[in-house]
């Protein structure tokens, strides 16, 4: 077993992924705020009827309504949430119940070795994207980019959520977003190409505030998942720009763009497009890409697990999964 504190690094080719086991109904499952609060009471309440009409038993953490400035409760109390789920051997999964900002603060005080020896389903979004790399790089665990439970809010998102974490099969290709009027795989690819590579990434402001720590991931070999929310394009660039003059970008095998909900202009002076504002760094360095994928935290999203081999094709607008994601 890997020491507590050790880094295992996702592209050693001699360590394989650490799965969970895929939930079944009737299991109890962990509701946690690792971020911010949810917005109440009465958003709790439904996040918790999102889990029993997927047949689990919601338990939620102790201090997952606690305040505290902009957190849900101290970083302790926090931590304590989400160390005693993975501690707790009745608990068969963990699911974020909102983001916001706070996972950050809670990386170097994570006992990954307990996770490492206790390996459960995991799923959020937004700012817990740091949560879910730290542990995949730290555990190689496989972890779940997903709705956070308070942004659960489409009859779509729900049914893939469902399935997803009960799915001990390879998933289905994920394809881009079609739209309201159906004209058959219509998206924009700024290189076209066909990659492989492992699944990596998530929000790109979380990813981009992981730079530089004990924490980053590794970036060799993979297919990059981007997405955001209510960010400016100038913000946007920045992180995107750390990426590119790291040399993390030059890593990638190819990244594939989800949903960008609220982001633009906002009063900044550039007046690029997303499309604009990440292609032209993709076209000079020629890595295949290709936008408008559902995932991210968009109305209808879908989840996807990170950690294991899929292959891109920008041709198709198509991220085809290679390996199961659970046992």
């Amino acid at each position: 077993m890997m020491k507590a504190g050790s880094v295992m690094t996702a592209s050693d080719t001699s360590v394989k992924p650490l799965k969970a086991r895929a939930l079944k109904r009737g299991d109890k499952v962990g509701l946690i705020s690792p971020a911010s609060r949810p917005d109440g009471p009465a958003v709790m309440a439904r996040c918790i009827k999102s889990m029993e009409w997927m047949g689990f038993r919601p338990v939620v953490g102790q201090h997952a309504l606690d305040t505290q400035g902009f957190l849900a409760g101290s970083d302790s109390d926090r931590l304590s949430d989400l160390m005693s789920f993975f501690k707790d051997d009745s608990i068969k999964g963990i699911f974020c119940v909102s983001g916001g900002y706070g996972s950050l603060r809670l990386l170097d005080r994570i006992d990954y070795k307990v996770i490492s020896e206790n390996p459960k389903v995991l799923v959020g979004a937004d700012d817990n994207t740091a949560l879910l790399l730290a542990i995949n790089k730290r555990t190689n665990l496989v972890v779940f980019l997903g709705p956070n439970l308070d942004e659960l809010n489409s009859p779509a998102s729900f049914e893939d959520l469902q399935l997803v974490v009960g799915q001990k099969k390879p998933l289905k290709p994920l394809n881009v977003r079609i739209g309201k009027i159906a004209f058959g795989g219509v998206h924009y690819a700024p290189v076209n190409g066909v990659v492989t590579g492992r699944i990596l990434g998530g929000n790109l402001t979380a990813m981009g505030s992981l730079m530089g720590t004990p924490f980053q991931p590794d970036f060799t070999k993979s297919i990059l998942l981007l997405e955001d929310k209510n960010e400016r394009n100038d913000m946007l660039d920045r992180w995107f720009s750390t990426l590119y003059v790291s040399g993390s970008l030059a890593k990638v095998e190819g990244v594939a763009f989800g949903d960008f909900v609220n982001c633009g202009r906002k009063g900044s002076s550039n007046m690029l497009s997303i499309e604009d504002l990440f292609g032209d760094r993709l076209q000079e360095m020629r890595k295949p890409s290709c936008f408008g994928f559902p995932f991210g935290q968009g109305e209808d999203t879908y989840t996807l697990p990170i950690g294991i081999n899929a292959s891109l094709d920008t041709n198709k607008g198509q991220i085809a999964f290679l390996d199961s994601a659970l046992i």
